[in-house]
């Protein structure tokens, strides 16, 4: 071979280097339902400064069912014909139950492998046969599940659901008051367009929790708010943790999560089990706290902190008094919200720019021109903090809520003027802000991202990052993505204070078969945000962080399937059998592991916790037996959380099975 040759073919690697392929199969599907996203927002009012008029949800959905795709083209095994004919009328038949009880993520999981499928089904790859298979699925759904189901169903039109995790204790009374308040704004007419489609309530106290209840019905909800009964207490924490599971256990994916509480919380064990399963939902947690002054200096609130901190939701602490003045700010989360930027901060009083005896923090951060409403959040742990904020032409905004307990402060702007913003927060020596910047609109520009690892010689996407790891980054910009300059986009890692750890190097600017961006990345040690920078159109610079904290472990957990996986996440009232899942380690200080799990519906027979003894670089397997009782409805869903801790390794995994009748 010449030297010329040689010099072409691996500049060819090179450029092509990074470069990820789709799945033909998802790109069928993505066309086909893209198609139906637009003719459907063609029929509405476009929202949005640029008419994009596609909901950002959609394309989170299609994460989903991508992610799903990769993973039955890894797993799922070819079938004979008539195998593969039973399996795809049991498919259709559960996706169809899961879509009626409102379990559209599952639903769309099992929709993912029915495609996989069905394009198994032919030796032809041709794009013709994969639009037919792909438009034969689609147009089943559609019939025997409806429209308007439908579009819930794929979130063309929003499929979020508003979860409320009450605490009934007697020292609750009129907080319970001011929640009904904002149900009964929410049910009041002319707001049909909050976004949420199904409403949650999950009673606790100590020690009931639940039972959960769903409605459909504003009205309905607002009546069984109205007639709950507070009683019990009498100590300092509840079982705020468990109500919390209670909640996500029937919450749609990317959904709200509201919890308003007096106390702390008793089963902070379960802390870890809220925050897996919160962040495989994309569920931000939102906590509503009217601390007690009896419990003064006895609550612990930080848990708190951390879980809204690692899923994007936050801690307002605020009067009794004061919960239906934020009724704004319950109903801007379900229509569309994405990070601007976050963070928190210390005062040590040794800095620059001392005020009396504390400091004056100052944090900038950009607003794009795609932007529709801005919401800023600053956080204070005493009432002597302030903040003020002001546009790019330096006018002051003035908040729309400032609490009188701890002096947080809500800002709400409708229309941004796009430019640097700057916040500027004043606090005493040994205090504590945080503050957080969201843009709210159905159409936001956001992003979709995969840390991909090798897997049998395939790239396949993975939630776990092992410290020191050499690890790609897929992601996906969505929303008004035909308003920003693609080629300009950056990735950056931060810590979850909003400082920059390191900056992703970008393999590849892609085109619409492959990737808005490819890169990869060092695993730091320490968790971390993902943060996208860009510009639009018209130059004006944005930022969007993700919505997921990424904590580091040196353990990793994955699905292991013995046989048909159609047969591992669809599973029969009355069925029996066991889920198999692989843990691997690579951590120097321990052999020796528990693992603990969720036992939603009392599914599981196996006794938690299992103990197990692995070597580094070494995997074990961990069997859970199920045994489904014969009465669950077709369409329930369980989602299991699976922990697995020892020495400095710490990881989980949430594995979702539907309860469906199959062909024998």
């Amino acid at each position: 071979m010449s030297l010329l040759r040689l010099f072409v073919l691996l500049l060819s690697v090179a450029c092509t280097a990074g470069r990820a392929p789709r799945s033909d199969t998802f790109l069928s599907t993505r066309s086909s339902l893209t198609r139906i996203a637009e003719a459907a927002s063609s029929d509405r009012e476009i929202i949005g400064r640029f008419g994009g008029a596609i909901r950002t949800s959609f394309y989170k959905a299609l994460n989903d069912i991508e992610r799903s795709i990769v993973y039955a083209e890894q797993n799922l095994r070819r079938l004979s014909s008539v195998s593969r004919s039973r399996s795809l009328i049991d498919l259709r038949k559960a996706i169809v139950a899961a879509a009626k009880r409102g379990n559209y993520k599952i639903g769309r999981e099992i929709f993912a492998i029915a495609r996989v499928l069905e394009d198994q089904a032919s030796l032809s790859k041709s794009p013709k046969r994969h639009k037919r298979a792909t438009d034969d699925i689609i147009n089943y759904i559609k019939e025997k599940i409806g429209d308007q189901t439908f579009k819930q169903f794929f979130n063309i039109e929003s499929g979020t659901s508003l979860t409320f995790v009450l605490d009934t204790t007697g020292s609750m009374k009129e907080d319970i008051l001011q929640v009904q308040d904002i149900v009964r704004e929410l049910a009041s007419p002319g707001e049909d367009e909050d976004g949420f489609h199904t409403f949650l309530l999950a009673p606790f106290k100590d020690p009931e929790v639940g039972p959960i209840e769903s409605f459909l019905d504003k009205g309905e909800f607002l009546s069984t708010l109205e007639q709950i009964t507070v009683s019990g207490g009498g100590d300092c924490d509840e079982m705020v943790m468990n109500g919390i599971n209670e909640g996500l256990q029937e919450t749609e994916a990317y959904s709200p999560v509201f919890v308003f509480t007096d106390a702390g919380s008793k089963d902070i064990e379960d802390k870890d089990t809220v925050l897996s399963l919160s962040q495989d939902l994309f569920s931000p947690i939102f906590f509503f706290i009217t601390p007690s002054p009896e419990c003064h200096g006895y609550s612990d609130f930080s848990p708190y902190n951390d879980l809204a901190d690692e899923t994007s939701g936050q801690v307002l602490s605020i009067d009794k008094s004061e919960i239906y003045r934020l009724q704004n700010f319950v109903k801007s989360t379900g229509v569309g919200r994405s990070e601007i930027t976050s963070g928190d901060e210390f005062t040590t009083g040794d800095g620059l720019g001392k005020r009396s005896a504390g400091q004056t923090h100052v944090r900038n951060f950009f607003v794009d021109d795609t932007v529709d409403n801005l919401v800023v959040t600053v956080n204070f742990n005493t009432p002597s903090g302030s903040s003020y904020l002001l546009s790019p032409t330096l006018v002051l905004v003035y908040p729309t809520f400032v609490s009188a307990f701890t002096n947080m402060r809500l800002y709400e702007i409708e229309h941004p003027p796009p430019g640097k913003w700057t916040l500027e927060a004043i606090t005493d020596t040994g205090e504590e802000f945080t503050y957080k910047a969201n843009t709210v609109s159905p159409t936001n520009i956001d992003f979709n991202y995969n840390l991909i690892t090798e897997s049998r010689g395939r790239d396949v996407p993975t939630k776990h990052a092992i410290p020191g790891e050499l690890i790609k980054l897929q992601v996906d910009i969505v929303g008004a993505e035909k308003s920003i300059r693609r080629e300009s986009s950056e990735v950056f890692l931060t810590d979850t204070s909003g400082n920059v750890i390191s900056t992703v190097q970008t393999l590849q600017v892609s085109d619409e078969k492959s990737h808005s961006y490819d890169g990869q990345f060092v695993v730091p040690t320490q968790t971390f945000k993902v943060v996208l920078y860009g510009e639009t159109m018209t130059g004006y610079p944005f930022t969007r962080a993700s919505q997921n904290t990424i904590t580091p472990s040196y353990g990793r957990i994955e699905t292991f399937h013995t046989d048909n996986l159609v047969r591992k996440k669809v599973l029969p009232p009355g069925g029996r059998g066991n889920l198999y899942f692989k843990f691997t380690h690579y951590s120097d200080t321990t052999s020796r592991f528990r693992v603990n799990f969720t036992n939603p519906g009392s599914i599981i027979t196996t006794t938690a916790p299992v103990q197990l003894n692995v070597r580094k670089n070494r995997s074990k397997f961990i069997r859970l037996q199920y045994d489904i009782p014969r009465d669950v409805p077709d369409g329930t869903e369980f989602r299991i959380t699976i922990l697995v801790d020892g020495g400095d390794v710490k990881c989980d995994y949430v594995y979702t099975v539907l309860v469906a009748t199959l062909r024998q």
